[in-house]
Formats: C-alpha cells, sequence, structure tokens
C-alpha cells in the first residue's frame, strides 16, 4: 500500500530522529558515487493539486542504515523526516515499525506550501553521514513555451530579487535576445545557444524593491520567442 506523507507530518514524525541526529551536514557536491535517487513526479491529487513524489533509489549497499533527510529552500541545513531505512531481503530500502513494514518507493513525499520557481532538494544518507545521495526538483516552476523553445527561472534569492534563467529548443549557435522588464526598466542582453540548442544559466537580478510586483522576460530567436510574467521581491515569496 502506497503511503502518503506531508512534509509537515514528516517533520512532527522526525522529532525523535532530529534529537539523535541533529540537523547534519549533508552535502550535494560530495555525493557518495555509485549510489543514485531520483525524485519521480505523481500526478496530483484535488482539491489541494501540490506537488508529490516518489522517491527511488539505486546502489545503496546492505546493511546499512539510511534516512531521508530535506531542505527547503529558505533553510541552509538538511533536516532529516524518516529514519530507519535498511535494505531487505530483496536489496530494497524499507522500514519497518509499529505500523508495519513500508519500502522506500512506497512513500510519497510532498514539500507542502511552497514557493514558486524555488527548488526542494532530498538526501538519502547513512546514519553516520559516510554515504549520501541527492535529487533536486523545483515543486512549482516557472516557465513559457513558444513551439519547441522553453525559457524557466528559478528562485536565487530569499529576497526575491534574483532568478537563474535557462532555456532549451533554440536553434545550434544561434545569438538570442533577452528582454527584462520590471518597475519601468528594460534591460536587454544577448546570448548564444550552445551546440543543443540549450541557454547557458544566467543570473537575472532585479534590484531594489519596487510596488509593482511584476516582471516580464522575453527570450526571442529566429524561430520563437517564449516570454513569460513572473512576481519578485516580497510577491515572489509568497507560499501557494
Amino acid at each position: 500500500m502506497v503511503r502518503r506523507i506531508a512534509l509537515a507530518a514528516l517533520l512532527a514524525w522526525s522529532g525523535a530522529a532530529a534529537a539523535r541526529h541533529g540537523t547534519g551536514t549533508l552535502d550535494p557536491s560530495r555525493a557518495t558515487p555509485g549510489i543514485r535517487i531520483e525524485l519521480v513526479a505523481l500526478a496530483p491529487v484535488a482539491p489541494a493539486y501540490t506537488a508529490r513524489y516518489r522517491l527511488r533509489a539505486e546502489g545503496v549497499p546492505r546493511g546499512v542504515g539510511f534516512g531521508v533527510w530535506v531542505k527547503n529552500f529558505a533553510t541552509s541545513d538538511f533536516k532529516e523526516v524518516i529514519p530507519g531505512f535498511k535494505t531487505d531481503e530483496d536489496g530494497a530500502l524499507a522500514l519497518v515499525d509499529a505500523s508495519g513494514k513500508r519500502r522506500l518507493d512506497d512513500v510519497v513525499l510532498e514539500p507542502g506550501p511552497y514557493v514558486r520557481g524555488a527548488a526542494w532538494t532530498v538526501a538519502l544518507a547513512s546514519d553516520d553521514h559516510k554515504l549520501s545521495a541527492f535529487a533536486r526538483v523545483i515543486p512549482y516552476p516557472i516557465g513559457a513555451k513558444d513551439r519547441v523553445c522553453t525559457v524557466s527561472l528559478e528562485l536565487a534569492s530569499t529576497h526575491g530579487d534574483r532568478f537563474i534563467t535557462t532555456g532549451t529548443g533554440f536553434i545550434p549557435g544561434e545569438i538570442v535576445d533577452m528582454e527584462l522588464r520590471y518597475s519601468g526598466r528594460v534591460t536587454r542582453k544577448k546570448q548564444r545557444a550552445a551546440g543543443d540548442g540549450s541557454l547557458a544559466a544566467d543570473l537575472l537580478s532585479l534590484g531594489a524593491a519596487n510596488p509593482d510586483p511584476i516582471a516580464r522576460l522575453a527570450v526571442k530567436g529566429a524561430s520563437c520567442e517564449p516570454a513569460l510574467e513572473y512576481e519578485w521581491g516580497e510577491a515572489a515569496l509568497k507560499r501557494r
């Protein structure tokens, strides 16, 4: 049976584990080679339509205890939310407690109310933190598409004033025009599409706060022009 666990419930469940393990010093740049995890998106369920994920793991060694940890956009440390997983007789990670046996890929994780465009990171870490793997998603993305071209924004500041842009589907090697409008200002720049038609990550900094919370980004290529409007500043930090 699939178990659905909201983040708020997970954090409450992990109180004892937090006291035992602390907040942890997990570092995605030091992930263990050979261990891989993936957050698989599930269809949202009415009426809330919140983001939901299953966590899949590969390459996990036998005989080692693991826990699931999460890090929200505005926090610097990971928090353990589900401790006590070990490989079962089939080699899958499973948790056995008073409510029975639960496999890792039977648990549904939810970030709960979350900021649009902000990343959510999940880690699978051994009890001694010597082994770890990480997966990162943006539960509520900001993006637009025109024909085969897409442009996406990732929130990169807890003040809501910086975003990272990426793009796909442009003609390899073409020069694209990027135009940002906000608070009565217009900034323009150009970028060359890579050999696969993607645009390199680029930082947009919107500066000081302004009563107008809406910004508009347009990216124009030879055959497409994806454009989007998005909230910035304090308005960008509202949780949905």
